[in-house]
């Protein structure tokens, strides 16, 4: 009975029959398919995702329940807004303004008279001045900021902090009598203190205006900060893009390098539409670097596949019949066509494609390529006496079946990616899964019709480029005809060797460097040339085959080698889990796009005045205790100290809570209007509610509470929500961090149903995602992995060596990529679970060929080296040439996709041409060779 393994290769070289009688069907069809697939690029606009928290955050995170809560309770109102108060909105501008850094001394004093000016100059400018031109019924427009503003009360937000913080003097003119009564309010009623202040009964939270500050006196008063922060609040439902257009010419205002607004300071900028942007800049950078690496990789590919020759005048030139130049262009055009095809049929199905899923290209030409050395490998194997359709069968019964291991592994490792339930995990491992199916199918569709005109024109002696007869070098003393226009003809005949033997002489063993390096490289002659001598195969064998089996097999398989490769391999594995165990968490927005871009420089400022403290977390409590109840309200307060006294956060002076400016009014109504406390929760409620209506702070309170809407429930409190102060909140494992305290505090209270949330949860909700996505995916991974190889390669101890192999490399790539300074995180997790494709191949190919060896353990290591070695190298290196041009992209994803890329390329070239062959030869056993009578016989093949 055949084993599965003859099955595949019998089945395989009748399909490269096939291939080859219908090769011009099968080359016109793959063109037809990848132009009607193209067709799907019409919904390319509409299919494109730039929503930063749905690619990078599971489609399944709290986040996106804690913020529905919030938007539920509190709905986006655009004529009834306050700053802070809503996190669905989409029409803002954030500016942080700080002064130019001194090279010595740092940031300058925000709070000079000389940046206060300039500071508000730009604000009233952008206020007032910075406007757009619209056409409504044919009628020019100049629309500005108060014209697009969010209002309350048909008042806009205008940054009135700046006057606040300036002398007192210069906060307004008055004279006369009301100049004493206008001071009399300014130093009783204003005070200016962190991170609260107070304009009457009405607080201010500084810790989200001013930046770093430098306190002064307990109480909160403050004398220097590094920064001030802007906020620019425009309507989206009844003006639409006129907004959006406005808040875009404000950032190119504030962000012009080349026309700065200010000469004294710098501005970071965010909007809603920031980080998709940056993403898209990062994506646009990299087009101009694929062109570059379709370049360099058809440079390395025309190269590798020149067969050069010597005549017999001494003189070596490229032999033009069996160089393969327009094979080695049809195996880059493979990928280009996959990736297209995949694209488009994606698109076609309706599937969401975002920026991150620009990266997969490089890896699909990386694999076209290597599958491109593969076949191109086993096509120089075969016989060149062979007629063209049987050289075609024998390629594709051993280079296909290869192939196809690898293939049916790359395609079932991004199958299992599919499944996470990070969105950009996904959509990337869909995108690239289908890129890797047509790689494979147009391997066969594509690139072996091309490889069988090929085989055609070496047996017609025709030149790989002119297409014509090339010159017999036997019958021409034209240097440049040799040169130019000669291949090898009549290569049906097996020639009959050449003595190329050169003695070794007495004189050449002299010192000398040139003379030990003549000596060297004739040794290496006699070497190889001795084989040639003696074998009496026809195969069409090349240098590096008989490299790779007489000098570089027999040395790695010596006992010292193996010695040395275990010492190394012990090295190797203490090192990897050494920086696993210093692994970092965490995708840093900041470091999403590239250095120069706008958000770049935001990020930049922010993280060193406000990340460090006075950003604000939203807590909500959705079942409210009795707050008049002595009981309930200790209980609550528990909560509070707890939510107050974390590393995360600040301490209550900095909580933005409604409840406690009511009980400071019912004191301050009791000690000087002697009006009694509530005495029952009813006149405690009823007098809350009240106090609302005439409160100094009630726009903002207003926006804090949830009140009943019927008669019976009018003086009900359904839900309400206050505001913690946070610090320490820089780092992604700060974020992680903290989200996940805050939680379990407001876990611990289940009778309130405590809801919280803050704007990087969901980036905080990704960083707890990671360990067990990266887990899931491994180790799916590598069963899938298994199961395939098991399938496809006759010999398990074989199949189980690239598993071991796979598990090997990705250690390695873990810890290795925490000392250059890598992150786990989403970005990471994807280049990581592309890196199993990598290792997959060049592990898979080597036991492939072992498998496929006869002989003892040894013999067979140095067959799978022979035959596959050198390929497998061409691979590696044409990956790291392939993504050698992302050093110059300046953005971290793109880096990471570099470093994590590179690390693999070399761990898998060091397992799969040094540990996997000692490995192999070290647990596997002889195989004895097959009887000729069971193999294809030639009437099959012809």
């Amino acid at each position: 009975m055949a084993s599965f393994d003859d099955v595949i290769h019998k089945a395989f070289f009748r399909i490269g029959l096939v291939i080859h009688r219908f090769r011009l069907f099968f080359l016109i069809g793959s063109l037809l398919l990848t132009a009607f697939a193209c067709y799907g690029f019409v919904w390319f606009e509409q299919l494109t995702t730039k929503d930063p928290q749905f690619v990078f955050s599971p489609k399944d995170a709290p986040w996106r329940f804690e913020r529905a809560v919030l938007s539920e309770h509190w709905p986006l109102d655009e004529e009834k807004f306050w700053p802070g108060r809503s996190y669905d909105l989409h029409g803002y501008v954030d500016v942080i303004a700080a002064g130019r850094r001194h090279a010595e001394f740092g940031r300058p004093n925000i709070l000079n008279i000389r940046y206060l000016d300039e500071v508000a100059r730009i604000n009233d400018y952008i206020v007032h001045n910075l406007t757009i031109p619209i056409d409504i019924d044919g009628k020019p427009f100049e629309v500005s900021y108060t014209d697009l503003c969010m209002r309350y009360d048909w008042a806009c937000y205008l940054n009135d902090h700046i006057t606040m913080l300036m002398p007192k003097s210069r906060w307004g003119n008055f004279s006369g009598a009301i100049a004493q009564f206008a001071t009399d309010i300014i130093n009783t009623q204003v005070n200016i203190t962190y991170p609260i202040g107070w304009r009457g009964s009405e607080p201010i939270y500084f810790g989200a205006l001013v930046g770093a500050p430098n306190l002064v006196d307990p109480e909160g008063h403050f004398d220097y900060a590094s920064a001030l922060r802007l906020t620019y609040n425009t309507r989206e439902q009844k003006v639409g893009n006129i907004s959006y257009a406005w808040r875009k010419k404000l950032t190119r205002w504030l962000t012009d390098k080349e026309n700065p607004v200010s000469e004294i300071l710098e501005f970071g900028v965010n909007h809603n539409e920031s980080l998709p942007e940056g993403l898209q800049d990062v994506a646009d950078t990299l087009t101009p670097k694929f062109a570059g690496t379709c370049t360099i990789l058809f440079t390395f590919c025309f190269i590798v596949s020149v067969v050069l020759k010597k005549h017999a005048n001494g003189m070596i030139a490229v032999d033009w019949v069996r160089s393969k130049p327009l094979v080695a262009a049809a195996g880059l055009c493979t990928p280009l066509l996959a990736t297209a095809t995949s694209f488009g049929l994606i698109l076609w199905c309706g599937e969401l494609y975002n920026a991150i899923v620009n990266v997969s290209p490089f890896l699909i030409l990386c694999i076209g390529i290597d599958d491109l050395f593969i076949m191109s490998a086993e096509w120089h194997r075969t016989k060149p006496q062979h007629s063209p359709a049987r050289r075609i069968g024998e390629t594709l019964s051993e280079a296909a079946v290869a192939i196809s291991i690898t293939s049916f592994t790359d395609i079932t490792t991004f199958a299992v990616g599919c499944y996470t339930t990070l969105p950009g995990v996904r959509m990337f491992c869909l995108y690239t899964c289908v890129q890797c199916f047509f790689v494979y199918f147009f391997q066969l569709t594509f690139f072996a019709p091309i490889l069988a005109y090929a085989a055609e024109m070496e047996a017609a002696n025709r030149h790989a480029l002119l297409l014509r007869k090339a010159v017999d070098p036997t019958k021409t003393e034209s240097k440049w005809r040799i040169l130019l226009l000669s291949g090898s003809v009549n290569r049906n005949q097996k020639a009959k060797p050449v003595q190329k033997i050169c003695p070794v002489t007495k004189e050449e063993t002299a010192v000398g460097w040139g003379s030990k390096l003549s000596h060297v490289m004739r040794k290496l002659e006699a070497k190889l040339e001795q084989h040639d001598n003696t074998e009496v195969s026809t195969e069409e064998e090349t240098l590096v085959n008989k490299i790779f089996r007489e000098i570089v097999g027999p040395f790695i398989l010596e006992t010292s080698t193996k010695i040395c490769a275990g010492l190394l391999y012990l090295v190797y594995i203490v090192v990897a889990i050494a920086g696993i165990v210093n692994l970092k968490e965490g995708l840093d927005p900041k470091l999403l796009v590239r250095e120069n871009f706008y958000l770049s420089t935001f990020y930049q400022i922010i993280d060193e005045t406000f990340w460090r403290e006075g950003l604000q977390m939203q807590v909500v409590v959705n079942s409210p205790p009795d707050l008049f109840n002595k009981a309930s309200r200790a209980k609550f307060e528990e909560m509070m100290r707890a939510f107050e006294g974390t590393y995360y956060t600040m301490e209550s002076n900095a909580t933005m809570f409604w409840l406690r400016a009511y009980e400071r009014h019912l004191k301050t109504e009791k000690d000087e209007l002697h009006i009694g406390l509530p005495e029952t929760s009813e006149e405690w409620y009823q007098r809350c509610r009240d106090w609302i209506l005439v409160a100094g702070g009630r726009r903002m309170w207003t926006l804090d509470m949830l009140w009943g809407n019927t008669t019976e429930d009018f003086h009900e409190l359904k839900a309400f929500r206050f505001q913690l102060g946070l610090r320490n909140y820089r780092t992604p494992a700060d974020h992680t961090n903290s989200c996940k305290m805050i939680r379990a505090i407001a876990a611990s209270f289940p009778q309130y149903n405590v809801t919280t949330f803050h704007e990087y949860y969901p980036f905080a909700d990704q960083y707890l995602e990671l360990k067990p996505s990266l887990v899931q995916n491994f180790s799916l991974d590598l069963v899938t992995i298994l199961l395939v190889s098991l399938v496809m390669i006759p010999e398990w101890r074989c199949a189980v060596a690239i598993v071991l192999s796979i598990a090997s490399i990705n250690v390695g790539v873990l810890g290795f990529m925490s000392f250059w300074g890598v992150n786990l995180d989403s970005v990471s997790i994807i280049t990581i679970i592309m890196c199993i494709g990598f290792a997959v191949d060049l592990s898979a190919h080597i036991s492939y060929a072992f498998s496929q060896g006869y002989g003892t353990p040894h013999a067979r290591a140095v067959q799978a080296l022979e035959t596959l070695g050198w390929p497998v190298f061409l691979g590696a290196s044409s990956t790291v040439l392939g993504i050698l041009l992302l050093v110059l992209v300046d953005s971290y994803i793109v880096q990471i996709f570099f470093k994590t890329v590179f690390l693999v390329i070399i761990f898998s070239m060091l397992h799969g041409l040094l540990f996997l062959p000692i490995l192999l030869m070290l647990t596997t056993k002889s195989r004895p060779r097959k009887d000729p009578e069971n193999e294809v016989n030639g009437t099959e093949m012809s």
